[in-house]
C-alpha cells in the first residue's frame, strides 16, 4: 500500500469558504478516482502549531494506482481551479510512504 501525505499552508486572506471548498473537493475525490482507497483531508486544529493549515492522507493499492491520481483529470482540476489560487506555493510538501 502506499500512503500519499500532502500538508500546505493557505496564502494569507483567504476566505474560510475558499478552504472548504478546497477540503471538501479532496474528501469528494474518493467517488471519483478509481484507484484512491481512502482519503482524509481537513483543516490543522492544533493551536499550538499554525505553520500548515491544510493536509491530506491518501491510500492506494500501490504505485501505478498512485500515478493514476497524480494524473486524473479531477486531481489536476482541484489543483489548476483551486489549490494552486490559495496555497503558498513555498509553504507545501509532500511525502509517499510504503506501507
Amino acid at each position: 500500500m502506499i500512503r500519499h501525505v500532502f500538508f500546505a499552508k493557505i496564502k494569507e486572506g483567504v476566505p474560510d469558504a475558499e478552504v472548504d471548498r478546497l477540503v471538501d473537493a479532496w474528501n469528494a475525490m474518493t467517488s471519483k478516482i478509481d484507484s484512491l482507497r481512502a482519503i482524509t483531508a481537513g483543516r490543522n486544529v492544533c493551536a499550538t502549531d499554525q505553520r500548515f493549515t491544510v493536509a491530506l492522507v491518501a491510500d492506494f493499492d500501490d504505485w501505478d494506482g498512485w500515478r493514476a491520481y497524480a494524473e486524473h483529470p479531477e486531481h489536476d482540476a482541484i489543483r489548476r481551479d483551486i489549490s494552486s489560487k490559495i496555497i503558498e506555493p513555498s509553504e507545501r510538501g509532500t511525502i509517499q510512504l510504503e506501507l
